[in-house]
């Protein structure tokens, strides 16, 4: 399998994921999916995309929707220095607000009210995360703007949901969604392979051969990952010592906390809090692959 499934996390006081392409200087974004709606606006440059085997390029005041479970990819930088700004709406918050978020598809018509409407956000949204630095409350003015841009969405670009071109990937994808959610509700429990076999009624064989397959990883490495993020997130927001947050991330002691945080980020966790008191990581998605085995 040539994709892998990306796990969408957002910082404290957001509604959504945001990140600039010039701040994570990441030019290629190889193909992965998750269950999350993601929406990029092109500022300058170009970018191919590749959505579901289909490739497009985009130019400044482009709008790109990613829909959920959609197999994505990117390239950028490939003819001259580009910009584009992406957003991402866990699939938790959408079906919050929108219950019924799963019963069709999401289409932007260049040239429509609609796109109009998202163009205009966007315009709106760029300038106030770029110069976030000297906005104090820059959380509460995006988080107003991803309500319109999801109320844009739902009351006008909805579409029939289409039959996927390969029944039985989609299948196996909605199997792991299931898995996905499960670990995510209970990473900070002691899991197993055999533990999630017997939840899911497979064997340890087929559960470990489908979660390869479809995730490009393994069931103890995507733990690792997600017990990882959550601690990373405690270590950045909160000043819970190295022990509690391990213990509460499903870590046996902080020697295996460690142990794991420095396989992902080269440094000790104590050392990493310490360097980056004065930087704002939070919308990195570099520093997001890497935690996840990406890089």
């Amino acid at each position: 399998m040539d994709y892998f499934h990306e796990t969408i996390k957002v910082p404290e006081q957001f509604l959504a994921w945001v990140y600039l392409q010039s701040e994570n200087c990441i030019t290629d974004v190889k193909k992965h999916w998750h269950r999350s709606l993601e929406i990029s606006y092109i500022i300058k440059g170009s970018c191919l995309f590749e959505i579901n085997g289909h490739e497009l390029e985009a130019h400044p005041h482009d709008i790109l929707l990613i829909n959920s479970c959609d197999i994505h990819g990117c390239h950028t930088n490939y003819h001259s220095e580009s910009e584009m700004l992406s957003i991402i709406f866990p699939y938790s918050f959408l079906m919050a607000v929108f219950p019924t978020f799963n019963n069709y598809r999401y289409i932007v018509e260049p040239s429509s009210d609609a796109y109009n409407k998202l163009e205009s956000a966007f315009a709106e949204v760029y300038p106030i995360f770029r110069n976030r630095s000297q906005l104090p409350l820059y959380q509460l003015k995006l988080n107003s703007f991803f309500y319109e841009i999801l109320y844009i969405l739902f009351s006008e670009c909805k579409a029939p949901k289409l039959v996927p071109h390969s029944i039985k990937s989609q299948k196996h994808i909605e199997r792991c969604t299931e898995i996905i959610d499960y670990i995510d509700n209970h990473y900070m429990e002691p899991l197993s392979l055999e533990m999630l076999a017997d939840v899911f009624s497979l064997s340890k064989e087929h559960l470990s051969r489908t979660f390869k397959t479809y995730m490009d990883t393994t069931f103890k490495k995507y733990l690792t990952s997600i017990r990882v993020h959550h601690a990373y997130q405690n270590l950045m927001d909160t000043d819970l010592s190295i022990l509690q947050i391990a213990l509460d991330n499903g870590f046996s002691d902080a020697r295996a906390f460690s142990s794991a945080f420095y396989s992902y980020y080269g440094e000790t966790p104590l050392k990493y809090r310490k360097n980056s008191k004065d930087s704002d990581m939070s919308h990195q998605k570099r520093a997001y692959l890497r935690t996840h085995g990406f890089l």
